[in-house]
């Protein structure tokens, strides 16, 4: 088992508040608002018909998006990284200048479309193989994982005419979506091409989840009685391996994280995980973000010891009804005894138990993630550039870095080297660590 690959870098309330008049271009009201303002402001697009109610101030957001959050979504998977309990006060991690933009559509009095967001200026990095480049300094809206939903086809589109005056309006260069599902209605406009086919040169990945229970909280039998049996084979066998010293353990609690992260980035340091940048580390990155869902009640981070030796771990936060695996690794020296996989099926247990609907393995097509997944759906990161000389500039860029990692990616697969590369990587990261 394998750990989640980092996000890479990419162009890539209840109550209802009351919103003042306000004009201007969304660059101004952005450089003359304070982060820790209250304050609401209205949609700054003249002549924009339906317009949503817009925050870009903290307690705003906040506003808008439990005003979201406490909407009916059907049991559809929820995006623990859109959540705003954590995606507020984890955004001074990302980035420290830049200043939360939360729009809400509504239908009826009733919420049925938001966009989660931050605006900022940044200069992206491109990649062509392992090198990397940066391009010019953008004003950018980047809209977050599970930051662009629409709960009819009507709401979709007037997104899809919001995103078109914010790009025609002259004070944005680039609208960066990230890992925005493919089946839905807004992602299928965006797929299809905003402006023109093609239209954001998007790039698609797979994500697999796993439903554990149905909408009225019964178990959902996934597997097949062979796939069990073997299952029980497997897990016997490590457990058999250790004289049955072999145990679960669950934590959760703020005052745990410090030391589960010790242990968690032990474990991944003798893997090969670590020498391609993924899985746990032991800073304050990982501190601040496992620190958030501690405090919000949705931490589950999980330790597998077999013989008194954490051999394995697996931790992400529960949201909404939906587990997202943000990390997981086991070390090397077990492979042969897939502890992975073995903790997987006892976190799936406890899961499903506790009620939760989905879990959520995050992107690519990992092979345990095929074998314990029971849904696949592509998801897209896009970036949209504006018409000035600058966004122009910035896109011819982007897509000729997107068709030469695209031209090499085929080359590779084409010709059996793509695994070839893989597997070489994994011995040289365990190579490094056994010197």
């Amino acid at each position: 088992m394998s750990a989640e690959p980092a996000p890479a870098v990419s162009l890539s309330a209840k109550a209802k508040p009351e919103i003042p008049d306000s004009s201007g271009s969304v660059m101004e009201s952005l450089s003359a608002t304070s982060p820790n303002a209250s304050a609401e402001r209205s949609p700054l697009l003249p002549g924009l018909t339906h317009a949503p109610r817009l925050a870009m101030t903290t307690e705003g957001a906040r506003s808008l998006l439990h005003a979201w959050e406490n909407t009916d979504h059907g049991g559809t998977p929820r995006k623990a990284a859109a959540a705003a309990d954590f995606y507020l006060p984890f955004l001074p991690e990302i980035d420290r200048n830049s200043t939360p933009y939360v729009a809400l559509w509504e239908k009826g009095g009733v919420p049925d479309g938001i966009l989660i967001g931050r605006l900022g200026n940044r200069r992206p990095l491109v990649r062509i193989g392992k090198w990397q480049f940066p391009m010019p300094r953008l004003r950018t809206l980047n809209i977050t994982e599970g930051g662009l939903e629409a709960r009819s086809s009507e709401t979709a589109e007037r997104q899809a005419e919001y995103l078109r005056r914010l790009l025609a309006d002259g004070d944005l260069d680039c609208i960066s979506v990230f890992r925005i599902p493919g089946d839905t209605e807004i992602g299928g406009i965006l797929a299809s091409g905003l402006r023109s086919p093609g239209d954001g040169n998007p790039e698609t990945i797979g994500r697999w989840f796993t439903e554990l229970n149905d909408r009225n909280g019964r178990p959902i039998v996934s597997y097949s009685s062979k796939a069990l049996r073997n299952f029980r084979r497997k897990d016997r066998k490590l457990v058999s391996a250790f004289d049955g010293a072999v145990d679960v353990i669950e934590l959760r609690g703020p005052g745990q994280i410090n030391g589960f992260i010790s242990t968690a980035a032990k474990i991944c340091a003798a893997s090969y995980q670590q020498c391609i940048g993924v899985g746990i580390q032991d800073n304050g990155w990982w501190n601040r973000m496992l620190g958030i869902h501690a405090e919000n009640g949705n931490l589950r981070c999980y330790l597998l010891e077999a013989g008194g030796e954490p051999i394995a771990y697996l931790a992400g936060p529960v949201v909404g009804g939906t587990f997202t695996m943000m990390a997981t690794s086991f070390l090397p020296k077990f492979r042969t005894l897939a502890p992975g996989c073995y903790l997987l099926r006892r976190v799936i247990e406890r899961l499903q138990l506790e009620g939760v609907r989905w879990i959520d393995y995050g992107v690519g097509d990992y092979r345990y993630k095929k074998l314990h997944g029971t849904w696949r759906r592509d998801v897209a990161t896009l970036n949209l550039y504006a018409p000035s000389p600058i966004g122009k500039a910035a896109q011819f860029l982007d897509t000729i870095v997107k068709r030469l990692n695209r031209a090499l990616y085929r080359t590779l697969e084409h010709r059996g080297w793509l695994e070839r590369i893989r597997h070489q990587r994994r011995q040289l990261g365990q190579r490094r660590k056994s010197s």
